[in-house]
């Protein structure tokens, strides 16, 4: 349900009145929400719109507003509301929601104007809206009528213009063909895409499972390959197999030995064989000499290749003797990382307790002052429970003290009534004397014996 309030007056009112309407407001707003539409140039606020609301709906409720004001209103369809930003007008569709289009506005809701507007829906394009809702609601005492010479013209120009535009939109059937045509095998192709790529996504899909299955079975042969190595040669084969394949790489005497074996015979020796054996040495010279212009460095080589010959040779004791040591120090380092993160979060906590040390200082000023407050907030209270009570004491000295005062006028009541009677017996009792001798007397006797008694 909606209706309709003329504008929002909250800051003249008095504090009941506003009181009042944010009680309006808040029940308003639980059962729906405000819209600000412009009529006759001024700011109508529609309340109770819903998300359902649309604006015939909101058309319907404002003629009917200006149906209760007396004002005379056409039919419903006459009517439509419009949206005007920043110049720019354009007319709203009777099915639109329109708590929809407020809200896609957002934070831009005070540059628009939603206006109720007199137009005809099936000219919305031919015809912008005329004018605001001055012109839009026509009394029948108020209207102007236009000199028929130019409501002639403007007929006649609206025919040739209508019947000009009908001309240009229409097709000829070939084309309208034509364009069908290109349009459906626009369509397809664009089908034929869309199907195109979601097969190649399904095609991408596949192929990637199976390459993450083949790597975990290639991770899964991997660690049980090693698994059984270790099992076979222990945890250190891949440095024992470097060792080994280093030294019996830089062995030569194996490689001489190996020589003089395959070049050793029965012991006698042939003419092609010595030929033989002076080729193979002037080759191996060659060769020598020519390493040694290329490498200057020959003798460290050899060096080295001793040395590696020597380590070589080391008891496999030592070397599990080094790995553990080796082992200890990886431990060792992973404690110390360990520790240096502990010691870097605690760096971080101690710089936040420095940043909010100066707060904590605050803070606890702040409470002393609440303290102080607290306290002479209490004194203030002992000091006026005190004085209520003095004056609570004195009120009921006077409470007693008019107490007495009503008891006495009463008292005095009764006694002015028991006067009274005991004058009217005494004067039914007296004689009856001329009225106009002896009532004046009596009347002054009657009034000396009250003041006497008062």
């Amino acid at each position: 349900m909606m209706w309709l309030s003329d504008t929002k007056q909250t800051e003249d009112n008095d504090d009941g009145d506003s009181d009042l309407e944010s009680s309006v407001s808040s029940s308003a707003s639980a059962i729906g929400e405000e819209v600000p539409i412009w009529v006759r140039g001024e700011q109508r606020w529609v309340s109770g719109i819903t998300e359902q609301t649309t604006c015939r709906d909101v058309v319907q409720v404002l003629l009917q507003d200006e149906k209760h004001r007396g004002r005379a209103v056409s039919s419903l369809d006459k009517y439509l509301i419009t949206e005007r930003w920043r110049g720019v007008e354009q007319p709203l569709e009777d099915a639109a929601r329109i708590l929809d289009i407020w809200n896609t506005w957002g934070t831009a809701q005070g540059e628009v104007k939603l206006s109720l507007r007199r137009g005809y829906h099936q000219h919305h394009h031919r015809h912008p809206p005329e004018g605001d809702c001055d012109g839009m609601f026509v009394t029948s005492g108020h209207r102007h009528h236009r000199p028929p010479s130019l409501a002639r013209k403007s007929r006649c120009r609206s025919e040739s213009s209508e019947s000009a535009a009908a001309a240009w939109k229409t097709v000829h059937p070939k084309r309208l063909n034509q364009l069908h045509s290109q349009y459906t095998s626009a369509t397809a192709t664009n089908e034929e895409l869309l199907r195109l790529v979601l097969k190649q996504g399904e095609v991408i899909r596949k192929q990637l499972k199976k390459l993450r299955h083949s790597e975990h079975q290639i991770g899964f042969l991997e660690d049980k390959t090693h698994r059984a190595r270790v099992k076979e040669h222990g945890s250190n084969y891949l440095l024992e197999t470097y060792l080994k394949g280093l030294s019996e790489a830089v062995d030569p005497e194996a490689d001489s030995s190996l020589a003089v074996d395959k070049n050793s015979d029965s012991g006698v020796m042939t003419e092609g064989d010595s030929e033989q054996s002076q080729n193979n040495n002037t080759k191996i010279t060659r060769s020598a000499k020519t390493l040694q212009r290329l490498s200057p460095s020959s003798e460290e080589f050899g060096k080295d290749l001793k040395d590696d010959d020597t380590s070589s040779t080391v008891s496999e004791v030592t070397i599990r003797e080094q790995l553990e040591l080796y082992e200890k120090i990886t431990k060792v380092n992973k404690r110390l990382l360990k520790e240096e993160e502990a010691i870097l979060r605690l760096d971080a906590n101690l710089r936040k307790y420095e940043k909010n040390k100066d707060g904590v200082e605050d803070i606890g000023k702040a409470l002393n002052k609440l303290r102080t407050d607290m306290t002479k907030s209490a004194c203030e209270m002992q000091h006026n429970e005190i004085v209520l009570e003095e004056i609570m004491e004195k009120l009921e000295s006077r409470r007693v003290y008019l107490d007495n005062l009503c008891r006495d006028i009463a008292n005095e009541d009764k006694e002015y009534e028991m006067l009274q009677a005991l004058l009217f017996g005494k004067a039914q009792q007296a004689p009856e004397y001329d009225s106009r001798r002896y009532r004046p007397a009596q009347f002054y006797q009657t009034k000396e014996l009250l003041d006497t008694l008062v």
